[in-house]
């Protein structure tokens, strides 16, 4: 027999364990190339994902808003129908022609002194409005009062969607810190079963304490995939309002407690006496006054100066010799009276439905007034509870930790219940979420005191 020669570091594995050997490492090699594409995918993803603040959101939002398209498009018209109203007020010109062919004989056709055998002409003609009754001047006001009306109304819809990225980012936020807390909160149960589960192997513990730590831990697992439902849902929405693909490949940045102040409004009815709502309201009561008016001027006079210049002829004068024959140019001027006699009521129908919409706006109007002073009251409120009740969460949560971590000592130590360290932990799990939810409702609550007073 040949004897086999080792060289260095090489070991030579039995025959019989060969086929082992070989299917270890073949696993091995496959776990690791499973954690170095995990690695890679993790740091791709991690290098793709943006950071987006507050601000940024609320941008990206205005910039991409449909709504917001749109009433740029509505404010431009309004514009430029104020220009069409302000153009027709100068002198208007028109080119006028006529044909018309009336033949006559003895027996048959019209009077001929009358007729002249038809009418040929071509005419430029201009009228100017002298006096209309106001009508002009009431439709310039009430198209200026439209342009404003529909400037506060693309307000009104970028406070509202300011508000609506507000809601979903402070959302997004409680989420993440969510997410956070119950990590933090498994971690703790994690180690905490681990001191369980060895002293039960050495006869300190009982497997039921075993067994209530890992349901324990098990709910704070589900509590984690929740919040991670949570936060992919306030992506969702955060990316429709932003007009971007909707994914969720992004990292929302910022801090609750941070984001808005909630300490700047005071309990005066000035905070809230220019609210877009009461200010838009306000516009409609006053459009709907010129409705009115507009109404009421049917039944003034209408005055216009006219004169035209060309060429007017008949037919007959066409006939006679060009010695004999008329002539053909030439220009007239003149005024028009138009005055409304009779219009069986109609004009003062339409005043009296006029009146009773704008007696209609003005009552809601008085109803937004209303809404708006208990909405603010009440956000005010809740503001101020909810700031308190924050401040009392953080005195008790202080407590809580040294409580748990006295409490899991004592358990180590033989002193108490593996039940009193489960409620210990869960009563500091419970307090961080209150916390989060006081902090999350203070948030929210100053994003509404800002939206009922944005101006």
């Amino acid at each position: 027999m040949r004897r086999q020669k080792s060289h260095g570091r090489h070991v030579r594995i039995p025959q019989s364990l060969q086929p082992e050997y070989t299917q270890q490492r073949n696993s091995c090699m496959r776990s690791m190339r499973t954690v170095i594409i995990v690695l890679l995918a993790a740091i791709s993803v991690a290098s793709a994902q943006q950071g987006l603040t507050l601000q940024r959101c609320v941008e990206l939002a205005k910039a991409f808003s449909l709504k917001s398209q749109a009433s740029d498009a509505a404010i431009r018209a309004s514009v430029l129908a104020r220009e069409e109203l302000q153009k027709s007020a100068l002198p208007q010109f028109k080119v006028n022609s006529e044909v018309s062919y009336a033949p006559n004989s003895g027996t048959f056709g019209y009077d001929p002194a009358i007729t002249d055998g038809g009418q040929v002409g071509g005419r430029v003609s201009v009228e100017q409005s002298l006096y209309d009754g106001g009508v002009r001047r009431l439709k310039s006001e009430q198209l200026s009062v439209e342009h404003s009306s529909l400037t506060k109304e693309k307000e009104l819809d970028e406070r509202d969607l300011k508000f609506a990225v507000e809601q979903l980012f402070i959302e997004g936020l409680q989420a993440q810190r969510s997410i956070a807390l119950q990590q933090e909160s498994a971690h703790q149960l994690q180690e905490y079963l681990d001191l369980v589960d060895r002293l039960s192997k050495g006869g300190a513990a009982s497997y039921t304490d075993v067994l209530k730590t890992r349901l324990q831990l098990q709910s704070a697992e589900r509590s984690i995939q929740k919040a991670h439902e949570s936060l992919a849902t306030a992506k969702y929405g955060l990316a429709e309002l932003m007009g971007g693909t909707i994914d969720t490949n992004f990292v929302l940045e910022g801090t609750l407690g941070a984001l808005l102040p909630g300490d700047k409004y005071g309990p005066d009815q000035a905070a809230y006496a220019n609210n877009l709502d009461i200010a838009l309201a306000e516009l409609n009561v006053n459009k709907s006054t010129f409705e009115t008016e507009l109404a009421r001027s049917e039944r003034m006079p209408i005055i216009s100066a006219i004169a035209d210049a060309g060429l007017l002829t008949s037919f007959d004068n066409l006939r006679v010799a060009p010695s004999d024959r008329l002539g053909v140019y030439g220009y007239m001027v003149g005024v028009t009276l138009e005055v409304p006699l009779f219009t069986w009521g109609a004009t003062d129908l339409r005043v009296q439905q006029h009146e009773l919409a704008t007696r209609a706006l003005t009552l809601q109007l008085e109803g937004v007034k209303r809404s708006v002073a208990a909405e603010y009251r009440k956000t005010q409120l809740q503001l101020s509870n909810a700031s308190q009740r924050l401040q009392s969460i953080r005195t008790s949560l202080k407590a809580a930790e040294e409580n748990f971590a006295l409490t899991k000592a004592k358990y180590a130590a033989g002193g108490v219940l593996s039940l009193e360290v489960l409620s210990a932990q869960q009563m500091l799990t419970d307090l961080r979420i209150d916390e989060l939810d006081a902090l999350t409702d203070t948030e929210s609550l100053s994003a509404k005191l800002e939206q009922i007073t944005s101006r």
